[in-house]
């Protein structure tokens, strides 16, 4: 379902369309083993209005408001005002009003989520536009592509620049992989490798090369071309290959359908009691799209509480099969990191305190630690200085001890050991006469020395 990486990829392929009525078709939801990094997170329209839906019963006065939550990037989990984002796992409840900002403990407790750096972090402007390189689905990691042109949020078109199944690029190698595909009652190998699908060996499921979306149960008289443009609007190849009047035409037939379902459905259901309750539980179970899901490793109790809580809290079905799937995702993911320790639900006000008085000891230590440095810094300086002014004090007393009653008249420090001849002066050290050729005292010339022991 999703991949547990510091990046992630939905790579489902969820209907648009309502699932209570009977397709011939349905999308799978594919999974990517090994996920694209990517620097960037770009949210489909679809995903975007889910996430506003899950907040139709946020009660209009609560604070933080539902607003602040959804652009905080947060889902409701119908449990109080518990809410979750499904990139970093972060789980929040017991919010206090006017004193919990959503955004800023979104990027304080969770600062490497992708959505708190791809939203809430991420200079608002920016040359590089990003759009769905890797794979169209509810919400992806794309990575960077330079365009002056597109902008990936300006509505649910997320265009894939690049094949998902390079493999398959070449019409023969996909056209090879249909060697075992079951001929009876079903569209040619030839039509399918013409709209850019593959055997995947699995069924009557194909996969597109292009967009990596998949499609099962195929009736004699479909159409692949119509129905890869119908199940994925996203995809360039097939917006391509039926050419923007067909392809227009598929949306607009898409759409009058979907109209259609939804003013049918568009009561509220009467759940009386928990029998009826139980009851329409049960029949929603037997449901395609319920029956998916269990296919995609979701527990049966799982989808089973998320149509009750559906049915008993908003008393309608799910707007959508996205919806049904982001409910038991939220609801799985809370089982997988509460794990049934309170401890694991994340008390807004609690943890921001902690974490700024984590921060306020951070900085006094380094402050204590800065000041430490600049007294030891001192300290040696102040020693250095001492042990200098010692030093200068006992070499002063040495050089007054060394020096005698009799000192030269040239050094002043060595004693006096020459008398200079003719003139018989005593005048200088040994050191000293070398260096002299007149007599420091009367200036008379010095023919000799005569050594003195004094």
């Amino acid at each position: 379902m999703i991949t547990a990486s510091s990046t992630l990829n939905f790579t489902s392929t969820i209907s648009t369309s309502n699932d209570y009525e009977p397709p011939t078709k349905r999308k799978k939801i594919e999974v990517l083993q090994d996920g694209f990094q990517a620097n960037v997170l770009t949210e489909v329209n679809m995903l975007k209005q889910v996430r506003k839906r899950t907040f139709s019963h946020w009660l209009p006065e609560t604070v933080p408001t539902s607003t602040q939550m959804i652009q905080a990037g947060f889902f409701r989990c119908n449990v109080d005002d518990r809410v979750i984002c499904i990139y970093c796992n972060l789980i929040c409840q017991q919010w206090i009003p006017h004193t919990d900002d959503p955004c800023e403990v979104h990027k304080t407790l969770s600062p490497n989520c992708i959505y708190v750096t791809a939203k809430l972090t991420r200079p608002a402007a920016s040359s590089i536009i990003i759009v769905n390189e890797n794979s169209t689905n509810i919400s992806s990691n794309i990575n960077s592509s330079t365009s002056t042109s597109l902008d990936p949020l300006r509505s649910n078109e997320i265009v894939s620049t690049a094949a998902c199944n390079p493999a398959s690029t070449e019409i023969l190698k996909r056209l090879a992989s249909f060697v075992r595909w079951p001929k009876a009652n079903l569209p040619s190998a030839d039509d399918l490798v013409r709209a850019g699908f593959f055997y995947t060996g699995n069924k009557t499921s194909v996969t597109c090369f292009y967009c990596n979306g998949s499609l099962q149960n195929w009736g004699p008289n479909d159409n692949p071309m119509i129905e890869h443009a119908r199940w994925f609007p996203h995809c360039a190849y097939a917006k391509q290959l039926c050419g923007d009047d067909l392809y227009r035409k598929i949306q607009e037939s898409k759409r009058a359908q979907q109209e259609c379902a939804s003013t049918t459905d568009n009561g509220q259901l009467l759940v009386s009691d928990e029998s009826t309750l139980s009851d329409l539980v049960k029949q929603r179970l037997d449901l395609p799209i319920s029956r998916r899901l269990l296919d995609q490793k979701f527990k049966l109790s799982i989808i089973r509480r998320c149509w009750k809580d559906q049915l008993r809290l908003k008393q309608d079905d799910f707007i959508s099969e996205c919806d049904l799937y982001i409910a038991c995702l939220i609801l799985q993911k809370q089982y997988e990191h509460i794990d049934g320790k309170k401890e694991n639900i994340v008390i807004p006000s609690i943890r921001m305190k902690q974490i700024r008085k984590q921060n306020e000891m951070r900085t006094q230590e380094q402050a204590l630690t800065t000041t430490q440095s600049m007294k030891n810094s001192t300290d040696a300086d102040m020693t250095t200085s001492s042990l200098s002014s010692t030093n200068d004090s006992i070499s002063s007393q040495s050089s007054v001890n060394s020096t005698s009653s009799n000192p030269c008249v040239v050094c002043f420090t060595e004693e006096i050991r020459l008398a200079c001849i003719p003139c018989g002066h005593l005048a200088t050290c040994v050191p000293c006469g070398y260096s002299l050729r007149s007599c420091p005292m009367c200036q008379r010339e010095i023919k000799a020395f005569v050594r003195v022991y004094i």
